[in-house]
């Protein structure tokens, strides 16, 4: 991947990379997962500082500190590799997953870090999944406060039989240095119970600690504040060029529900096993019984979508 703009050392370095032709790249939490373990592997064996991270449904945004740019180069190369392997593993078909380039943005003094803090943090408010920047799951943000903000509290030795070896497996797979992948995550959560599901998610999320949430805190004065200035301004990103998408991204929530409850897609990531044909054909359905722009439906199914430039 060519890179126009170049890190620098002294700064914090904005990420920002999408889905190929803005398609959909996270379809479950597994997909989340998967992506999260990928990132805590790769962030050590590059010795790279995550201050922020958000999964939407067709981006992501990075926020990190790294040695060089050529250390970032590679780290995002073995990234983007290594999870474009397992989507299409699991998916069951071939080709690229993400652009072929990502956005890179310098952020040089604690202004800019700042802002570019608030922005990655506050995307899932901007595309109104969320009230608030903490109460949405995939920037992790909860977890600087809990290591179960979305699930009750975990007692290993009063859980489940089941549960206690799904957590075995978990803990085998971090101590061996390996990320997790599909098969695990649909073995586990195929055992478990909705209530132990949100769980293991939390002991997933914990225990792979991707975020270096003591330095974030460090252009802050406290976490109070940072909640603080994130709920104020969503801050800007004039130098990421970020293309045309919906404003809001919750239709997505309800495709995705319609494809597993309406049309039998247990995965809902498998639609895209179907032929170029039957996607278009099922995304005119999708359009015409539900209140879903023609964007979100193409995406999800990824159907070719036009660029549009920014007027």
């Amino acid at each position: 991947m060519t890179r126009t703009i170049i890190y620098n050392v002294r700064g914090v370095a904005h990420i920002y990379q999408r889905g190929l032709n803005m398609s959909v790249i996270f379809y479950s939490a597994k997909d989340i997962l998967v992506f999260y373990t990928i990132l805590f592997r790769l962030k050590k064996k590059y010795n790279i500082t995550v201050l922020g991270v958000v999964c939407m449904y067709n981006h992501y945004h990075l926020l990190i500190t790294s040695s060089s740019q050529a250390v970032i180069s590679r780290f995002m190369c073995e990234l983007e590799a290594t999870y474009s392997r397992e989507f299409n593993k699991d998916a069951g078909i071939k080709g690229h997953v993400f652009e072929p380039v990502y956005g890179l943005s310098n952020k040089i003094g604690y202004k800019k870090q700042k802002d570019a803090a608030s922005y990655l943090y506050n995307n899932p408010v901007e595309k109104q999944l969320s009230a608030k920047a903490i109460e949405y799951r995939w920037n992790f943000l909860a977890y600087a406060l809990s290591d179960h903000p979305f699930s009750e509290k975990l007692v290993i030795r009063k859980s489940s039989k089941l549960m206690r070896q799904c957590i075995q497996e978990v803990n085998c797979v971090f101590r061996l240095g390996h990320h997790i992948n599909h098969a695990f995550l649909r073995k586990w959560f195929a055992c478990l119970s909705v209530k132990e599901i949100n769980q293991l998610i939390d002991y997933i999320i914990t225990k792979f600690k991707v975020v270096d949430y003591e330095k974030t805190l460090h252009l802050y004065k406290s976490f109070e504040d940072m909640l603080l200035a994130f709920d104020s301004t969503t801050g800007s990103e004039h130098d990421l060029k970020e293309e045309y998408s919906d404003k809001s991204y919750r239709a997505y929530n309800s495709l995705l529900s319609s494809l597993s409850r309406e049309y039998g897609f247990n995965n809902p990531k498998d639609v895209l096993r179907l032929s170029p044909e039957n996607r278009r054909d099922l995304c005119d359905i999708l359009i015409k019984e539900q209140p879903v722009s023609r964007f979100i439906a193409e995406t999800l199914l990824h159907i070719y979508v036009p660029k549009v430039k920014h007027k």
